[in-house]
């Protein structure tokens, strides 16, 4: 059984391309301005990692700004602000361990 399925004909089918052609150039243009500057961003830190691996640039004094946090990250986390609470730690595998409570 065939299902009989509804074609414009060839002439309005290249309108609508054109039509949909223009109207997606500004997304077009932006896709191609976004991946120049992750490209660019990405030879960036390349170029800084290795002027920071020979010497050519000293970070010895940078600081790290304070970045806000937000209590919603830490929901199911222990809470960090009491040491005693805070019961993992990183391994040499940089993968999260339980750290064995000190009262043994």
């Amino acid at each position: 059984m065939a299902i009989p399925i509804p074609v414009p004909p060839v002439e309005e089918q290249e309108l609508i391309i054109v039509q949909l052609s223009n109207n997606t150039a500004a997304l077009r243009a932006a896709i191609t301005r976004t991946q120049r500057q992750i490209e660019l961003v990405r030879e960036y830190r390349t170029r800084l990692i290795a002027d920071v691996v020979t010497g050519k640039l000293d970070v010895r004094g940078a600081a790290l700004p304070d970045l806000p946090v937000d209590d919603a990250d830490f929901d199911d986390a222990a809470d960090l602000d009491d040491e005693d609470n805070f019961k993992n730690a990183l391994n040499e595998e940089g993968s999260i361990e339980e750290v064995p409570d000190d009262e043994s």
